[in-house]
């Protein structure tokens, strides 16, 4: 094997390890220039490793932003495992504001619902799945528990981050619904009826997993 074949082998070889063992989680974003720089060789070979990565489902290659992990690709029973895993993570939350009787200010997530009325069925769905991002983030705000936090936005990252056309589809059509649904669950809240909000939460997953059924 030729030396440029030896160091885009070792550059493939090291970057499929670092996606494998978790060590660059889906969405992380690499460069070229800093991989480089990590393992001391030129760009040229990191540049063909990539390529091969993408070929293999690996990452997909940004122009002039360098590579971003993909998720995991899930089927349709993975994906209404996730919502259904979402949903535990929640009603045990709304479990602990209720135990200590947490007086939940809502103003900034009524400001985000606000924002993804805006942008609703918008192309670019990933402008309303970075602002949902930001709900749910906010959602957390009271979240002692920081493991629990980290799960549930992992799991809201690997549903979102489906490359999947009748996922993005489903997560498109999705979106008035849970507009509808984020701002019920606020008014909760705001009037400390947790047991009304963890229903409304129910509610809000099983529209969910109907409309995936029906659309996917």
């Amino acid at each position: 094997m030729s030396k440029p074949k030896k160091l885009e082998e070792a550059a493939y070889q090291y970057s499929k390890k670092q996606i494998l063992t978790k060590q660059w989680l889906p969405q992380t974003h690499i460069t070229e220039i800093g991989l480089s720089k990590k393992l001391g060789i030129s760009r040229t070979p990191i540049r063909h490793a990539f390529l091969r990565l993408e070929e293999e489902g690996y990452i997909v290659i940004e122009q002039n932003k360098g590579i971003r992990i993909r998720e995991k690709q899930i089927s349709l029973q993975g994906f209404r495992e996730r919502l259904e895993f979402m949903e535990l993570l929640l009603i045990d939350y709304l479990h602990f504001l209720q135990i200590k009787e947490i007086q939940f200010k809502t103003n900034s997530l009524e400001t985000i619902v606000d924002q993804l009325k805006r942008v609703t069925l918008v192309k670019e769905i990933d402008v309303f799945s970075d602002i949902e991002f930001d709900y749910w983030t906010g959602f957390y705000q009271y979240a002692r528990n920081t493991y629990t936090t980290s799960l549930f936005l992992d799991t809201f990252r690997s549903i979102n981050g489906q490359a999947d056309q009748e996922i993005q589809g489903f997560l498109q059509i999705s979106q008035p619904t849970k507009i509808k649904h984020f701002n019920q669950i606020l008014i909760f809240l705001k009037q400390s009826e947790y047991a009304l909000a963890r229903k409304e939460v129910r509610i809000l997953i099983n529209q969910l997993s109907l409309i995936a059924i029906q659309g996917i």
